[in-house]
């Protein structure tokens, strides 16, 4: 099976927002609203949450399903380019189940994600579509004072 490679991301280019492991933006909104800043203001994005991606924290570990749902959503929407993991944590394993592989290598699109989002890159990878290990939301994204300037140089 070939690789296929997702159309890089541009300024103006919309992403989704998933939350696949820890509910980390529920938990912590302002961690969350300054990386979202960040990919707004300094990278030109559109930032679009998928329905879960801002969920409490337990609403998220009981709902591996509906995180899985969330990522076909990002994949079926026609507007959205690319795919950014709102935190690590130590829950995604549960959502690999509820995958469609078929449907990753159908909309290959950019994921974006680190951590415990390293299965969700599995995931792609069994799909045949490159992934992107790197930082999520709340991370680099949210860092005090700013982005670091080599990452973003990375990016």
């Amino acid at each position: 099976m070939r690789t296929l490679l997702p159309p890089a991301l541009r300024a103006g280019d919309t992403v989704a927002v998933v939350t696949p492991s820890w509910g980390g933006p529920g938990a912590m909104p302002h961690r969350y609203q300054a990386g979202r800043r960040q990919l707004e203001e300094r990278f030109g994005l559109v930032v679009r949450e998928m329905p879960h991606a801002l969920a409490e924290p337990a609403w998220i570990a009981e709902h591996p399903a509906a995180r899985a749902a969330d990522l076909h959503a990002a994949l079926f929407d026609p507007e959205v380019r690319g795919i950014v993991t709102s935190i690590g944590g130590d829950d995604s394993i549960r959502v690999l189940p509820h995958l469609d592989l078929e449907l990753i290598r159908a909309h290959p699109k950019v994921l974006l994600g680190f951590s415990d989002t390293t299965c969700i890159h599995m995931a792609w990878r069994r799909a045949g579509v490159m992934s992107y290990y790197g930082s999520s939301v709340m991370c680099a994204f949210a860092e005090n004072g700013g982005i670091d300037p080599y990452f973003a140089r990375g990016l």
